[in-house]
């Protein structure tokens, strides 16, 4: 009798364990939020937040309105067909650098790719942004982020 008391007590201390160690996961996860648009570098967070929780007029807010520019139906495409490499990619930020109306922001990127043993690759790539109207809007975002036909001249053969 006094085994199973002992034994009902620790499976209670361990139920009671597990139970505060969910807990304390769920309310310590920080969800990601929107930084001021002040700064280049809150511009570029905002973006890349935006594309990942598919807040895609939120991130088309942030493109520049100079000539390339992609429609909101092309932008939103292009985004969802790169969403499985979107998922896999992590960002931090380096350096920004302003310079009168343009700013680098250093971007550092992980990609993790699948498979029983987890690998990822780090790469350095940068965000390039304009000042317009005041506002700091994004000229240029690495892959997957990004489309290589935004703001680019598609070339054409010759005949």
């Amino acid at each position: 009798m006094n085994n199973d008391r002992f034994l009902n007590g620790i499976l209670t201390g361990i139920g009671v364990l597990i139970l505060i160690a969910l807990v304390l996961f769920f309310v310590r996860q920080q969800q990601a939020e929107y930084l001021p648009d002040d700064s280049p570098e809150g511009v570029v967070h905002n973006y890349i937040l935006g594309v990942v929780q598919h807040d895609y007029e939120r991130a088309y807010s942030y493109l520049a309105d100079i000539q390339k520019k992609p429609d909101f139906p092309q932008f939103q495409m292009e985004l969802a067909r790169s969403e499985n490499e979107i998922k896999r990619v992590s960002v931090t930020f380096g350096e920004i650098f302003i310079t009168d109306d343009s700013a680098t922001v250093a971007l550092n990127m992980s990609q993790s790719y699948g498979g029983p043993i987890t690998r990822s690759s780090w790469y350095a790539e940068t965000a390039q942004l304009i000042r317009e109207n005041g506002t700091w809007k994004i000229v240029n975002m690495p892959y997957p982020l990004w489309s290589w036909n935004w703001y680019n001249e598609v070339i054409k053969p010759l005949p």
